[in-house]
């Protein structure tokens, strides 16, 4: 457990700095009647946070954080892997708070605190305010650490992927071959212990037939694979990126490799 000083440190930082940001950042226009911040469910819901003004797949500012937040009455809770300019660390779990009247969610672990207020419409760009450079260990009771440093951010909650998402994929050979590929997809309710949701699923494409596929989704990225277990059966491995609403799957990279002819697609996929 974070001792109540340095919480307390740490959750005033936040929140004038979340202020200052959603002046900043927000382009919601001001209202005399604001719009009422709806009451979270208490699911688990994927989000992807990163420093500077814009989300992009894979994060390209560091720090960010892809991972998974359920907000429970006044309590909020988070799994985030933090991705930093030399890879990936460990997962971490984050404990804190959500106050239902003004929508504030302030997240806090060892190395980082997180504090933004909660949309009043889901799938949306909000401010992030993000204060890191104090790492505690589990017994620490001494006075707060003053090397706190602070970050611009943002960070935007992603749809779940469950559905069916088609559209024209094109092989990057020559000849290539061109048609309608298509992924359906379940997303588990729940995340991982590092915070990415797991997918199932299957893909299909003309000729190539309907093959299993299982992998993640963490922030915007997809990632699926599978491999036959026959001599000649094919191994898929599917990169791909989705939107805030999950209304479209980009495809970077979806290699249909067999002991024969290989394929690489590219495309976008539309949900149905």
């Amino acid at each position: 457990m974070i001792h109540a000083m340095k919480l307390g440190l740490r959750f005033a930082l936040l929140i004038p700095m979340a202020t200052l940001l959603g002046c900043a950042v927000s382009s919601t226009p001001s209202s005399t009647s604001p719009t009422p911040i709806p009451t979270p469910t208490g699911n688990w819901d994927n989000w992807q946070i990163q420093a500077g003004t814009a989300i992009t797949s894979p994060p390209n500012t560091y720090p960010s954080f892809l991972g998974a937040i359920q907000i429970q009455g006044p309590q909020a809770s988070g799994i985030f892997t933090t991705v930093e300019a030399t890879g990936a660390s460990a997962a971490e779990n984050y404990g804190g708070t959500y106050n239902s009247s003004t929508g504030n969610v302030i997240l806090d672990t060892y190395g980082f605190g997180l504090g933004y207020t909660q949309p009043t419409a889901p799938y949306t760009l909000v401010p992030v305010a993000v204060i890191g450079g104090c790492v505690y260990p589990p017994t620490y009771t001494g006075p707060a650490c003053g090397a706190i440093f602070g970050l611009s951010a943002v960070g935007v909650q992603i749809a779940p992927l469950t559905g069916t998402f088609a559209g024209t994929i094109t092989d990057s050979a020559a000849p290539s071959v061109n048609g309608t590929g298509s992924l359906t997809l379940t997303q588990s309710s729940t995340p991982n212990t590092s915070g990415a949701f797991p997918l199932t699923g299957t893909v299909t494409f003309p000729t190539l037939g309907e093959w299993p596929v299982s992998g993640t989704v963490s922030g915007e990225a997809i990632t699926l694979n599978y491999c036959s277990p026959a001599v000649i059966g094919p191994c898929i491995t599917v990169a791909a990126s989705t939107n805030p609403t999950a209304t479209q799957i980009t495809l970077t990279n979806l290699t249909w490799a067999e002991t024969g002819p290989s394929y690489t697609f590219t495309g976008t996929l539309t949900r149905q």
